[in-house]
């Protein structure tokens, strides 16, 4: 399962916002989940739905929180009617220290 499909999580836990939804009703996070990159830094990757009839833009906006703090990173997607894009976000947070215990949340805006 991925990590936005509402399945638990390692670590703590992987949600995202429903808060988007009553923004932007047609632009939906598809799916993401994290992985390490190829120097050990935390990665989150997904895909954003467009299902209305018009081109849609918006923002992804994931946030790490970890012990030694929060991060947070955005990408700015347009998304063509019916279609789905694909995105992604590296950290400067280790994926070790992401996976013993951090929160991970992606959002749109």
């Amino acid at each position: 399962m991925a990590a936005g499909d509402g399945a638990p999580q390692s670590p703590r836990s992987a949600r995202r916002s429903a808060a988007a939804d009553a923004r932007a009703p047609d632009l939906v996070v598809g799916t993401f989940d994290f992985e390490a990159d190829d120097e050990g830094a935390l990665r989150v990757f997904g895909t954003v739905e467009n299902r209305g009839d018009a081109e849609r833009t918006g923002t992804v906006v994931v946030t790490v929180e970890t012990d030694g703090g929060s991060e947070t990173r955005e990408v700015d997607i347009a998304v063509d009617p019916g279609e789905t894009v694909e995105w992604s976000v590296t950290f400067e947070v280790a994926y070790e220290e992401f996976s013993a215990g951090g929160d991970l949340n992606v959002d749109l805006a």
